[in-house]
């Protein structure tokens, strides 16, 4: 039950906290582990790791394990574009 209002009204719930849209814009430039986003952020790391569950859970990000490290990325190119044009709006 994936319809178009139930996509959209999930990402705009992961856009509506300033901190998730920072770690969007931080994962655009190259893909980080949640220890360097926290410390980017000056957030703690659990704050971070529930931030990054809910933009995966959204769709907008992924991970993958190096090693001991989770390293996060977007999980689409075309995410950075999309946040400009909204914030034309």
């Amino acid at each position: 039950m994936d319809v178009p209002e139930t996509r959209l009204t999930a990402l705009g719930q992961a856009l509506a906290h300033p901190a998730r849209v920072r770690i969007l814009a931080l994962l655009a430039q190259e893909e980080k582990c949640g220890c360097a986003l926290a410390e980017v952020l000056g957030l703690d790391p659990s704050v971070v790791s529930r931030h990054l569950a809910l933009l995966a859970e959204a769709g907008l990000v992924t991970s993958r394990r190096e090693g001991p490290r989770l390293l996060w990325r977007l999980s689409h190119d075309h995410i950075p574009l999309v946040l400009a044009c909204l914030a034309r709006l």
